[in-house]
């Protein structure tokens, strides 16, 4: 296989990836999938799956896109935030870097369908130039699509945790409220015990300036899960054989956090 050939089944194997780690699936039953093709006479795709370059590709493949499916996991949920998921991102980021490098020392720990696949023996050269670039790819698209935040920024760690911030650092129109904040035994227990969101909305009242500054960015969309569940909702309420429903209310009611009280509400509406 020619080096061109090789480099488009790479990329191609990529991008079967955005419907899924189903290519974690081809790998496993990649036996299978031969005596199908054999008695299908796919002669082409057959030969695809009796090389080894590909195999190995499709192993790797399957190993990297079964861990970003996990990251993905966990930029999900109605309490993800800013802070939260730039954590997330960033220990990505980094394992992609210390996969690279590893790469280099032809370590493939890192993958365990792969390592199987090699079973001991040293990956060849010119795949393990390949995967060291498609690593590199990989962290220069996901900087792209997540621009770093920095979190060492005050009012980031003042929202994550204000009690081990240091008053030098603090804006001066906030010192007063962190110091009051800081020496509060009962709020650090109500800290320990709730999420931020809750315990900066509880915090409102009795400190409103390190409360606000830590909803707004805890409030800001770190993700497009809450559009695209929200849009999933709205095609099950509205589907195209009731497109003439009024779903305002509808979508409302099942977007909606806080639980109906349905028996009060009923029994306004009775005659």
């Amino acid at each position: 296989m020619d080096a061109n050939h090789t480099d488009l089944l790479f990329h191609t194997q990529v991008r079967w990836l955005s419907k899924g780690n189903m290519l974690a699936q081809v790998f496993e039953l990649r036996e299978e999938i031969k005596l199908f093709l054999s008695y299908s006479n796919k002669v082409d795709l057959l030969s695809a799956f009796n090389r080894e370059v590909f195999v190995t590709q499709m192993a790797y493949l399957a190993d990297v896109f079964e861990t970003l499916n996990e990251q993905n996991k966990k930029l999900q949920g109605l309490r993800s935030n800013v802070i939260v998921d730039t954590d997330t991102i960033n220990a990505f980021m980094a394992k992609l870097q210390l996969w690279g490098k590893q790469m280099k020392k032809r370590n493939t720990a890192f993958f365990q369908r792969l390592t199987d696949i090699l079973s001991e023996k040293d990956i060849k050269d010119p795949l393990k130039e390949e995967i060291i670039t498609h690593l590199d790819h990989f962290g220069d698209e996901f900087k792209r699509y997540f621009p770093g935040i920095n979190t060492e920024d005050i009012s980031k760690r003042l929202t994550r945790n204000p009690f081990t911030c240091q008053m030098d650092d603090v804006p001066g129109d906030m010192q007063s409220e962190f110091l009051e904040l800081k020496h509060d035994s009962s709020a650090k227990d109500e800290f320990r015990a709730q999420d931020r969101e809750e315990f900066r909305v509880n915090m409102r009242g009795a400190y409103p300036q390190l409360s606000t500054n830590a909803l707004k960015i805890l409030i800001l969309f770190s993700t497009t899960y809450l559009c695209e569940s929200g849009f999933s909702t709205l095609l099950t309420i509205k589907p195209k054989a009731q497109n003439q429903l009024e779903v305002e209310c509808d979508i409302r009611y099942a977007l909606a956090k806080t639980s109906p009280d349905i028996d009060t509400l009923v029994h306004k509406k009775q005659h």
